[in-house]
């Protein structure tokens, strides 16, 4: 469709993070996981590969913690927890104005390690906490875009469920 506008999405302009309900960080880096289907390879025409969104590869996120505190301890107690990530990001619509866009992330997941610690004299102490995720769920504006499920069977992709096999079995 010509002369259609998207919406331009800028800058994040600050996060937070919670574990068990808790503020653990604000302002800090988030990776959210990436969601990657298998694949399997299928002869029509020679190879094609077709992505299995029923099957997925292992998913997790990563939080850069600064500073060694409660919040560092609450991320990396080896417990399967809930994880929200909560950031404001701004929109610039067709007509050059600009506002701002909440976002939401609810993972459920568990430490893969405890983080190295370094130290420096005059710099802050900066520890990645990485988590393996079971549950990912993001919304943008008030509007889900997925949900990923692994230990219910879920793959609710915008509005559309492409993982629940349990019917016809």
């Amino acid at each position: 469709m010509a002369g259609a506008f998207v919406n331009i999405c800028g800058p994040v302009v600050a996060d937070t993070a919670y574990s068990n309900g808790s503020l653990v960080a604000r302002d800090v880096a988030i990776t959210l996981p990436e969601v990657t289907p298998l694949t399997a390879d299928l002869q029509a025409m020679g190879t094609f590969t077709l992505p299995i969104w029923q099957l997925l590869d292992n998913m997790e996120a990563s939080l850069t913690k600064i500073g060694v505190d409660m919040g560092l301890r609450a991320l990396i107690k080896p417990d399967m927890k809930p994880l929200e990530f909560r950031w404001v990001q701004t929109i610039t619509d067709a007509n050059g104005n600009t506002r701002n866009v909440g976002c939401k992330a609810f993972l459920r997941g568990i430490p893969n390690k405890i983080p190295g610690i370094g130290l420096e004299v005059g710099s802050a102490s900066e520890n990645e906490v990485t988590i393996t995720v079971t549950r990912y769920n993001l919304f943008v504006d008030g509007q889900e875009m997925f949900l990923i499920d692994r230990l219910a069977g879920k793959c609710r992709i915008a509005g559309t469920e492409y993982g629940d096999v349990s019917s016809m079995l």
